[in-house]
């Protein structure tokens, strides 16, 4: 009896063994997101690499050393896939990039490129980052490419300061190139607006979003892009979304750039097709002529659902004006 006994205590133990060691190995199976952001997998790290297994085991403190102190400067790889947070991928090299993201925010980039996740990420490392584009939606981004001259044969260029909501339009000086502040608008961009230089569009006197607004006075910066009015709930001018319009100089739209009517409206009427217009990032500078202050609607005040710069007659701010 006591042998039958000791011989259960002696199964179950190994049985507890067994199964501690199953589960500390898990703990170590999934990648590690380490201080200095890399994306570390030690089992990845000691299976591909026979001499680090043999010299560490599954130590993770002694591979991780090991990779900063060597194997980075050797090239090797320290995890064998690409994990995902969100919909923005952990690429191989440690960058974030979100490959959905950059082809809907870049359809200049997919006409030449494709759609394919390697090539796109390609364009991003060779050009893209230099060029100041965003990796994945939210990402604040400076452009390294060193500043160029805006030329053209666009009566006007049009610079978009995406964090500081903040367009400053420029006009030609004798030299024929853009260097003249000529007018500032306030504007409302979002954090998928993309960074770069593109050329103006197509336009539409009223726009039909998805969600069943609409827009005025709208023109395409590029692919989803548009410049356009504040909302409406249907294509008349006193069905304006005036809690919107209340966001004028935010950071909260879907990535077009909203503005006043009026403004919305100078741009329709004055900026050809073919205009450029470029969008950076500078929060702490909005522009030369500084960031117009905007309008605020009071819900209470009968006007509430008109735009007030809105150059339509029947427009009631403009009747007690």
């Amino acid at each position: 009896m006591k042998k039958f006994s000791f011989f259960r205590l002696f199964l179950l133990l190994l049985v507890t063994i067994g199964l501690f060691t199953a589960l500390k190995f898990e703990s170590k199976a999934a990648p590690l997101n380490m201080p200095d952001g890399t994306i570390f997998d030690p089992i990845y790290y000691a299976d591909t690499y026979g001499d680090l297994k043999a010299a560490f085991g599954y130590n993770e403190k002694d591979l991780w050393a090991h990779y900063v102190n060597y194997g980075c400067k050797e090239g090797r790889v320290c995890t064998g896939s690409q994990e995902t947070v969100g919909t923005v991928k952990v690429m191989k090299d440690k960058t974030l990039f979100d490959p959905t993201f950059y082809a809907a925010a870049y359809p200049d980039v997919v006409a030449v490129f494709g759609t394919n996740e390697n090539q796109l990420y390609n364009h991003y490392k060779r050009y893209g980052k230099k060029e100041g584009r965003m990796a994945f939606e939210g990402q604040v981004v400076n452009a390294t490419a060193p500043p160029k001259i805006a030329t053209g044969d666009a009566t006007y260029y049009i610079k978009i300061n995406r964090r500081a909501c903040c367009i400053t339009i420029y006009s030609k000086d004798e030299a024929g190139n853009y260097t003249v502040p000529y007018k500032a608008m306030v504007c409302s961009t979002g954090n998928a607006t993309p960074i770069g230089v593109f050329s103006m569009g197509q336009q539409a006197r009223w726009l039909q979003f998805e969600e069943g607004t609409v827009g005025q006075y709208a023109r395409r910066i590029t692919g989803h892009i548009w410049f356009h009015s504040v909302m409406y709930y249907k294509r008349y001018p006193d069905t304006l979304l005036w809690g919107e319009y209340n966001k004028l100089g935010t950071v909260c739209s879907h990535g077009c750039v909203r503005l006043c009517a009026a403004d919305a409206q100078w741009i329709y009427e004055n900026c050809e097709t073919g205009t450029q217009i470029e969008i950076y990032d500078d929060p702490d500078n909005p522009g030369p002529l500084g960031k117009p202050e905007p309008i605020r609607i009071d819900g209470n005040d009968p006007r509430h659902n008109w735009d007030p710069t809105d150059s339509d007659p029947g427009n009631p701010w403009k009747v007690e004006e």
